[in-house]
């Protein structure tokens, strides 16, 4: 158990260097760690009031219990999804299993040690959605000691179960994808099918719990059969949920201590097949993943001129950057991928609804009111922005240079258009992100010509916003010491606030916009010349400060 902590505390450590190892830097950490817990305080007040006003409508018919189920289960979806990139990170292209097994430390212990990382890492996304809802509901309700002391043990194992599930569908996929010389190709798409696999089980879960009149006839049933009948429902998305719920409900009794033991008993249970499966896959499926193969084939004349062709140095170096993002794993899963599946997540609880029909042509006719033009388009407008504000590209550009900066340094391009290239993977991808939404509700909503043109008129603008004030930001706080590329834009708190800044800039607007009731045309023109002012000035920014910015880099 001393090497699994031991184990644990260097892959903490040596991920943990983001938060500044060098000499002086204790005042930056804490003013990071102070600006993170100012930008979570609206979140958290509006889940808050959220969790409260639902509360109160439960309260009403007695089911007020089904709201600890929906936050267990909603928790627990949150991790087994989000476990699923932690694991590809952690145990895959972490790269550091071979540095271990030469060590006199049993296959067990690594393990262990590496399902502790996942394990804190998921605890920080369980805090953030489930304790609100468990603090709020213990005030509302009156709850004594046994009932915070159960919410808290319910806590400590609440990701454990959604974790071994993702460890245990990502190791089968990377075990049967290590696969010759097209071993990282592999590898990606097995990562991809593994988060297709929780989209679909995702999916699937709800379409047999939405929509149609069986369902609600059956939801009408289980109200009438007590406050436990919509707990019933709420936890069918992750069956030990219910367990869960139960133990904090009937705290005081002990039908609630043995549903708490039913609880930690399936988390142990889990545990346990993680241990006996990870001896069994991981390793042979780890093995060997910083090896690759080069393609050789011979190639003629007219190809090689063609592949020497003179190019502006922008461009050249930004089909650079573009290539080493996608081709690089940690960089594509981390950057690129989230702008190809973000926008696909919102059909999700669409399409796997029975009712989706009706849903979508409720929200039609709510987009295209005459007097919710301009809110609407806000409300694109910020869609776009928050994407943006989550691709990694931009706010990791400099950081994913390392301790090679230095080479960026000596090659013959000006800083500046060194910069420029670097600004436009991420602004590339934001945009492919926009394209795909806007495609979905063109598709789906079905909404008038002149509503998409204006949201993808006023949303380029506020992508380049988001991606320029990203690279400023690496500029001003890089993190160029770190081990593997996974540790470069994972383990790396620079794009947190690139989506606090994404998130505080949607929110003004949809302010501002209910504030001004301005219609469809005026928002969009105020937009567009609000944000292109904005880029002007950051662009400008950016060229005439950046060079200096670049110079005073150290690898």
């Amino acid at each position: 158990m001393n090497k699994v902590l031991l184990l644990t505390k260097i892959m903490l450590k040596n991920a943990g260097s983001s938060l500044g190892s060098k000499k002086g830097s204790g005042w930056k950490t804490l003013l990071i760690l102070l600006a993170i817990g100012v930008g979570l305080i609206p979140l958290m007040a509006a889940l808050v009031v959220f969790v409260a006003g639902l509360y109160d409508g439960l309260a009403q018919i007695g089911q007020e219990g089904a709201l600890l189920g929906l936050g267990i289960a909603g928790t627990s979806l949150a991790i087994f999804l989000l476990g699923i990139v932690y694991v590809l990170s952690v145990f895959y292209f972490s790269q550091d299993v071979e540095h271990f097994l030469p060590m006199p430390i049993a296959p067990g212990e690594i393990l262990g040690a590496k399902f502790l990382v996942a394990l804190l890492y998921e605890y920080l996304t369980a805090l953030t959605m489930i304790a609100p809802i468990f603090i709020t509901y213990g005030v509302k309700s009156g709850g004594g000691f046994l009932y915070y002391l159960f919410a808290l043990l319910v806590f400590v194992a609440l990701p454990v179960i959604p974790l071994t599930l993702a460890i245990l569908l990502v190791m089968v996929f990377m075990r049967y994808t290590n696969i010759g010389k097209y071993k990282d190709r592999f590898r990606l798409l097995g990562g991809l099918i593994a988060i297709a696999g929780g989209l679909g089980f995702q999916a699937f879960v709800q379409r047999q719990t939405s929509g149609t009149d069986s369902s609600v006839e059956q939801l009408q049933q289980m109200i009438a059969a007590g406050e436990q009948g919509l707990l019933g429902i709420v936890t069918k998305l992750f069956p030990a949920s219910k367990l869960g719920a139960l133990a904090i409900l009937e705290s005081s009794t002990w039908s609630g201590f043995a549903n708490l033991l039913g609880f930690f008993a399936i988390a142990v249970a889990g545990l346990l097949l993680f241990l006996w499966v990870g001896n069994r896959l991981y390793f042979s499926g780890v093995m060997g993943i910083s090896e690759s193969r080069a393609k050789r084939k011979k190639i003629d004349e007219a190809t090689f001129q063609k592949g020497i062709r003179p190019r502006p140095m922008w461009l050249a170096y930004a089909d650079k950057e573009w290539k080493v993002l996608w081709r690089t794993p940690a960089f594509f899963m981390n950057c690129a991928l989230s702008s190809i599946f973000f926008p696909l997540f919102g059909l999700v609880p669409l399409l796997s609804r029975q009712d989706s029909a009706e849903l979508l042509a409720s929200l039609s006719g709510w987009l295209q009111g005459g007097h919710m033009g301009g809110i609407s388009l806000v409300v694109a407008f910020s869609a776009f922005v928050v994407m943006a504000s989550t691709n990694s590209t931009s706010i990791t550009a400099i950081t994913r240079e390392g301790q090679g900066i230095f080479l960026s340094k000596t090659l013959p391009i000006p800083a500046g258009q060194l910069l420029v290239a670097k600004l436009i993977p991420g602004t590339l991808l934001s945009v492919i992100s926009m394209a795909l939404l806007v495609a979905e509700a063109a598709w789906f909503i079905q909404l008038p010509s002149l509503f998409i043109i204006l949201a993808v008129v006023v949303g380029i603008p506020g992508i380049l916003f988001v991606n320029l004030l990203g690279l400023i930001l690496d500029m001003q706080m890089p993190k160029l010491e770190w081990g593997s590329e996974q540790e470069a834009v994972k383990q790396n708190l620079n794009p947190l606030f690139s989506m606090l800044m994404g998130m505080v800039t949607a929110a003004l607007c949809i302010v501002l916009a209910f504030s001004l009731e301005a219609s469809l045309l005026q928002m969009g023109v105020g937009l567009f010349v609000l944000f292109v002012l904005a880029d002007l000035f950051l662009f400008r920014l950016l060229l005439r400060k950046g060079p200096s910015w670049l110079e005073k880099m150290e690898g």
